[in-house]
């Protein structure tokens, strides 16, 4: 009897809670038992939410080559298979580079003119028999308006096909280096075939075309399930009731303060690397395997803690803490110091109340935040710890505190809802783009974290963004106004349609 039916029958006498027909196992098959019979018990209770990831996938089969990057009305055209340069045009059914049709336009000018004034051009029959991409009249008159012009524009359906090539050739060189890969990943690859090879198109890769030539090139998604085990009230209206009581009363005393003076104060732990959970590769691959820059990287953590007002307004210092060894930042050489990052050393990133009497001196108490002041935090007992607190205040500073319930923070905490997720895909986009297009480069080192996090927090903090932060409130039942509709800090900063280069000069 093979293993897996030994370990069904023996969560099936479980179940059954038949001792008799529980057969007696091996050490591993009985831990795999034991864990699909918890699986089993979450679910039962309510405790179990299945996830699931996507990959993108190729099983290493060669693409269609009946595809026609260019169009999908011809498929079966096969002109631009082994294209090797942007720079051709099409003339009949044969491609034909720039600088051979320049030498068919220089051959077919004499040196002499006619009488009215025109150049003489050689005969037909000899244009034809020296270039014999040449067949018609009409393929001679595109010589003549060629060399009025001064110039050849190569075919847009060749630089198509070429750039479709190149970019099926970056993108598995891609998936085999481990990289993450997205659409917009694709899009940026396009771009910077268009750089390499002086490519002036205005082709960007749209969401219909790419998606026709993931599947041309079996570049498809996987997804791979996964169990989580939360835990959450097992009676959610009571949780329901404690989170509509908080944001009523909330609101009710948000009425004694100025919207300037009300802040939401929260941590958040950010992983020293972080990637998607999302990633092309070549389809029908069974593990996909991503490179990381430590072992450590992915399961080690840095805490943040921002303040947002009321007003969609983000205090221009972030409060960050890093797990060190020592419990302090080496000091030769000391880590780079930007202005909007406060940052501070512990043996672990857990912030306990002597890091939080550090960030109210820092950054709460400071002259940034107004005297009279109303912090909306969550349920750290740290929070409740008022002689802390008060150790670290100043005479003419005064703050109430209102506790958001335990479990309600990530459905009613502003920053939760609106903030970290977009914070953290910036810091994932910039990530998996150095990764890919530097392979040197160290996402878990300490001076990469804080660069990183200073640019992302600088342009968080954009007034452009001030409607999308304010949004964070309203979605949170604290606000009546709802902002008008913008664009996330992703959508802005990442758009589907710039991929390349700034265009600004000195920008670059």
């Amino acid at each position: 009897m093979s293993s897996s039916i030994l370990i069904l029958s023996f969560i099936l006498s479980v179940l059954e809670e038949d001792q008799a027909k529980k057969p007696k196992l091996e050490r591993k098959d009985q831990k795999l038992a034991n864990h699909i019979l918890a699986l089993l018990q979450q679910h039962e209770d309510g405790e179990l939410e299945v996830s699931q990831e996507s990959m993108l996938t190729n099983d290493g089969e060669e693409p269609d080559n009946d595809w026609n990057a260019a169009s999908d009305e011809s498929p079966n055209e096969k002109m631009f298979n082994g294209i090797d340069t942007p720079n051709v045009v099409i003339f009949g059914n044969v491609l034909v580079t720039i600088e051979q049709v320049w030498e068919a336009v220089q051959w077919f000018s004499l040196p002499s003119t006619a009488r009215n004034g025109q150049k003489r051009r050689r005969s037909s029959n000899s244009m034809f028999n020296r270039f014999r991409f040449l067949k018609t009249d009409h393929d001679l008159k595109r010589l003549m308006n060629y060399d009025r012009e001064g110039e050849i524009i190569p075919d847009s359906r060749a630089v198509i096909a070429f750039i479709s090539a190149k970019l099926y050739e970056k993108t598995l060189d891609a998936i085999h280096s481990g990289c993450i890969l997205h659409d917009s990943t694709l899009r940026t690859m396009i771009s910077e075939i268009k750089d390499d090879f002086q490519i002036d198109s205005s082709f960007y890769g749209s969401h219909d075309w790419l998606n026709r030539w993931k599947r041309a090139h079996r570049i498809s998604s996987r997804s791979i399930t996964t169990f989580v085990s939360r835990k959450r009230f097992n009676d959610q209206h009571l949780l329901v009731e404690k989170m509509d009581s908080f944001v009523k009363h909330a609101r009710k005393t948000f009425e004694n303060y100025d919207p300037l003076r009300i802040y939401n104060l929260d941590q958040s732990g950010f992983q020293k690397e972080m990637y998607t959970q999302r990633t092309l590769t070549e389809t029908g691959i069974q593990t996909v395997e991503v490179i990381t820059g430590s072992a450590t990287g992915t399961t080690h953590s840095y805490t943040v803690l921002p303040m947002l007002r009321l007003d969609g307004y983000l205090h221009p210092k972030l409060y960050v803490v890093f797990s060190e060894p020592t419990g302090s930042f080496p000091t030769n050489p000391p880590p780079c110091n930007p202005d909007n990052l406060v940052l501070r050393a512990a043996k672990g990133h857990i912030m306990g109340k002597d890091l939080m009497a550090d960030f109210f001196e820092s950054v709460a108490f400071t002259g940034d935040v107004a005297d009279e002041v109303l912090f909306m935090v969550d349920s750290w007992p740290c929070w409740r710890n008022k002689e802390v607190i008060n150790s670290v205040r100043p005479a003419h500073k005064n703050l109430e505190t209102i506790i958001i319930p335990p479990g309600a923070t990530g459905k009613i905490q502003p920053l939760d809802i609106g903030i970290f997720r977009q914070f953290k895909k910036m810091i994932k986009i910039i990530t998996e783009y150095a990764q890919r297009k530097c392979p040197d480069f160290k996402p878990h080192q300490r001076d990469s974290i804080i660069k990183m996090l200073s640019q992302s927090y600088w342009q968080l903090c954009s007034p452009v963004f001030q409607e999308w932060r304010a949004y964070a409130w309203f979605a949170g039942g604290y606000t009546d106004h709802c902002p008008p509709k913008c664009k996330t800090p992703v959508e802005r900063c990442f758009s589907d349609h710039v991929h390349g280069k700034c265009q600004l000069k000195n920008y670059e």
